[in-house]
């Protein structure tokens, strides 16, 4: 039997997997098999830098071409697997070749959900998720002057803002209201959509695409559920991901809403067979319960702490879960968990004042921090609070916007600030 370690799928977390396996010393073969054209690049930049031309495609791989060859791994690219066989510990490749592992990672990452309205396959409406597509869209961006953007989450809302930096005329469509609504801060939500407004992006809220319109093939516009006309070149599509993995129907991997289940040890309910990034649904110990986190600083962690375990060290997950963005120069970061619900929102400073922190409580206990501007900097003392579950201590420190950052709460080491 093979002692090879076989890793289906080639983004951050596989990559991730395979440098921190081999730093700590494991030797088994490698095989990393991609259903992508590229090596494994990080995604955040393709909605920012990237696609305003800031920087090439050779700054956003996570390793140079040459490591994977220092890292002794086989590379198998535009590699599609369509059947996993635990069984016969084997994986089925588009071709019908077979591939034997000993141990396997399921690493696969996520894939767009697609609008499914009318003219949805029209040239120039895209979704933004692959490498591919972001060159696609920075290609078309050079000559389009009009685009319509829908959704407004993260892709959403940073392709809106990149575009118009480019100076085209956008139209940002969402059908709920409130701009980063995942973020549940109705008033950093309305500062942004006045900052998107200030910036001349045309932004209509609570209404959909009801098809998009072209000539010969060609994207010209869309027509909106409320009746609202959009002239668009180039259309964005950015209404959420979902696990790919259908390649596991007919598998014994246990699965839940489409996500492979795993514990803190990124193990499957089949031996030797693992899963990290956006396709694992894991226990957070953290924050005590089952969590799919579909970002970048998860799948870093994942890949790094499985490479460590696949090696044969203690590595469990234990990060306080980040997401960053980054919009017309305003960076924003949530820490934390907003799944499990909070029922009290204190906002301290603001967008405008060039400087805000959101604290998210669930029974005077702290579950999740929003911060922008100068109040990034606090976000390792946020992330301590947050792992030591830290609760309201001094309400009035909490809400004056001169208070340290961690002012107001009790951990359970003692008075945080």
């Amino acid at each position: 039997m093979t002692n090879r370690i076989v890793i289906v799928g080639g983004g951050l977390a596989a990559a991730r997997t395979i440098r921190a396996y081999r730093d700590a010393g494991g030797d088994a073969p490698l095989t990393m098999l991609s259903a992508d054209t590229a090596l494994p690049y990080n995604r955040p930049p393709l909605s920012k830098g990237f696609l305003r031309g800031e920087i090439e495609a050779d700054g956003v791989f996570v390793e140079p071409d040459v490591a994977y060859g220092e890292l002794d791994v086989d590379v198998e690219l535009e590699t599609t697997v369509t059947r996993v066989d635990t069984q016969r510990r084997s994986v089925t490749l588009a071709g019908g070749r077979d591939v034997d592992y000993g141990r396997l990672v399921l690493a696969t990452g996520a894939i767009p959900r697609s609008l499914g309205v009318p003219g949805d396959q029209l040239e120039g409406v895209h979704t933004y998720r692959t490498l591919d597509d972001a060159t696609a869209v920075r290609t078309a961006a050079e000559s389009a002057g009009s685009a319509v953007v829908v959704g407004a989450g993260f892709i959403g809302m940073e392709t809106a803002a990149s575009l118009r930096l480019r100076g085209l005329d956008v139209t940002l469509v969402k059908p709920s209201d409130g701009l980063f609504a995942s973020l549940r801060a109705p008033a950093v939500s309305r500062s942004l959509e006045q900052l998107y407004r200030d910036r001349g992006i045309e932004v209509l809220l609570g209404d959909s695409i009801q098809e998009f319109r072209g000539a010969d093939g060609r994207l010209e516009g869309a027509v909106t559920k409320g009746g609202r006309e959009i002239a668009a070149e180039l259309a964005i599509v950015g209404v959420g991901v979902q696990p790919s993995t259908g390649y596991l129907a007919g598998s014994d991997v246990a699965m839940e809403r489409g996500a492979v289940l795993v514990n803190q040890r990124f193990e499957t309910n089949v031996p030797d067979v693992y899963a990290a990034g956006d396709v694992a649904s894991f226990q957070d110990p953290v924050f005590g319960h089952r969590r799919l986190i579909q970002h970048w600083t998860n799948a870093n962690h994942h890949g790094e702490r499985l490479g460590r375990i696949l090696a044969g060290e203690d590595a469990p997950y234990d990060l306080v879960a980040y997401f960053f963005s980054e919009v017309f120069g305003t960076k924003l970061g949530l820490l934390g968990d907003l799944d499990a619900g909070h029922d009290e929102l204190i906002v301290r400073g603001s967008l405008e004042e060039g400087s805000v922190t959101v604290f998210y409580l669930q029974e005077n206990r702290l579950v999740a921090a929003l911060v922008s501007g100068g109040a990034a900097a606090a976000q390792s003392e946020l992330t301590q609070l947050l792992r030591d579950r830290a609760v309201v201590d001094d309400r009035h420190a909490l809400e004056d916007p001169d208070s340290p950052p961690g002012a107001g709460f009790r951990s359970a080491t003692g008075v945080a600030g």
